[in-house]
């Protein structure tokens, strides 16, 4: 059976592709594109992956760089709100992992609100709240917790600097959890200590962000960290994050961006306790030639053993390697390894293998098929957890 399923994936994806390669060029992320009267293609590459000048726009504070004097608050233009959903058949089989429930259905996976603008020249802001839904059939469940809320102060000195304070997406994300190409996530990027911060979370806090001269920039924050930590605990989270490109360019779609990062933090124990500390310390690379791009993230951690209740402090390192191959802004492809080996006490190494693609019918409208295939060693007493999990839907925002 299991064999079966492999073949019917694999001709399934050889058929997408082959049609899809054989399509014309696409068009995008909705309240910033009916500002300006442009096709989503301004800022996206594939949305929602930004392009250079779409990270350009965001490091300006949602402002058209240069044309800083000529914007437009909220209160000015048409409805700053956007909405993105995602559904379509989903299939999901899992082995020797407690809790998991196997699928095969049609249901909506995701759905996001979306506000972003200017309240002022040189402040701007950005909303993201996916609202509270009960799971039932045909329906994926969703918290309710609100995903960003930020506030940015762009321009501080001679044109440059910026601090975004409240809930964000933190510059230690070399590759944007929230605008990946793939569903399935980074796992390096969620791999922490019981009830830890992730890479992949937003948090809560200060950052303060500039850009150099010769390619360079960078990046530091001040943050709440682990939802372990007690309410009267002070801040003590910080990272700081450095980055140059090679060409023109940001390192999205044109250039060549090498980067280094580290975070230092303190967090409670699960069960409780006084704070310990833990760090992670990365390099990352976005490489691109002509229509590729490869993204290379390594990451490792060092984490008190009280934070695991391990006998030793607990080691861990990871990382990925995605290429993605763009023949025209209507069609992209990509495929992902992820790895994460980690600490020795744990012995549950994971290895992830990602490949999919997305074909834009218009600007705001996308077809996914996803294929992904995850085992974590050691995971029960009756042996390596596996995961197998297809999609094939829409995801479009408006």
């Amino acid at each position: 059976m299991q064999m079966r399923l492999s073949r019917i994936v694999g001709v399934c994806a050889g058929c997408v592709w082959l049609v899809f390669a054989s399509l014309p060029a696409a068009h995008a992320i909705p309240s910033f594109a009916r500002k300006y009267g442009f096709n989503c293609t301004m800022c996206h590459s594939n949305f929602p992956r930004l392009n250079d000048f779409g990270q350009r726009y965001r490091q300006n504070g949602y402002q058209l760089p240069g044309r800083e004097n000529d914007e437009k608050t909220v209160l000015e233009t048409t409805t700053p709100f956007s909405a993105r959903i995602t559904g379509g058949y989903d299939y999901e089989k899992f082995e020797n992992t407690p809790g998991a429930e196997n699928l095969k259905q049609f249901r909506i996976t995701s759905v996001d609100l979306l506000s972003g603008g200017l309240f002022a020249t040189n402040i701007g802001y950005l909303v993201v709240f996916p609202p509270k839904i009960e799971g039932s059939s045909g329906i994926a469940a969703q918290p309710g917790t609100l995903e960003m809320g930020s506030v940015i102060f762009s321009r501080l000195s001679k044109g440059r600097g910026s601090i975004r304070a409240g809930r964000f997406e933190p510059a230690y994300d070399a590759f944007s959890v929230k605008r990946r190409l793939s569903f399935s996530p980074y796992e390096i990027y969620d791999f922490t200590f019981p009830g830890g911060i992730a890479f992949s979370d937003t948090v809560d806090g200060i950052e303060l962000a500039d850009r150099g001269g010769k390619g360079m920039s960078y990046a530091a924050g001040w943050i709440n960290g682990s939802g372990t930590n007690s309410s009267d605990d002070s801040p003590q989270d910080l990272y700081l994050r450095v980055a140059k490109v090679f060409g023109a360019g940001e390192g999205q779609t044109a250039g060549q961006r090498l980067g280094m990062v580290g975070y230092f933090g303190k967090a409670r124990p699960l069960a409780g306790g006084s704070r310990e500390s833990f760090d992670r310390i990365g390099i990352d690379g976005s490489l691109n030639f002509d229509h590729w791009n490869v993204a290379v993230q390594l990451l490792r951690g060092s984490d008190d053993s009280s934070l695991w209740g391990t006998s030793s402090d607990a080691d861990f390192s990871g990382g990925f390697v995605e290429g993605s191959y763009l023949p025209s802004t209507k069609l992209v492809g990509f495929g992902r390894y992820d790895w994460v080996s980690t600490p020795d006490e744990i012995n549950q190494d994971i290895r992830r293998w990602v490949l999919g693609g997305r074909y834009y019918f218009a600007d705001q409208l996308a077809a996914h098929l996803e294929y992904s295939h995850r085992r974590q060693d050691n995971a029960t007493e009756a042996g390596d957890a596996t995961e197998k999990s297809l999609f094939a839907g829409l995801d479009f925002a408006f």
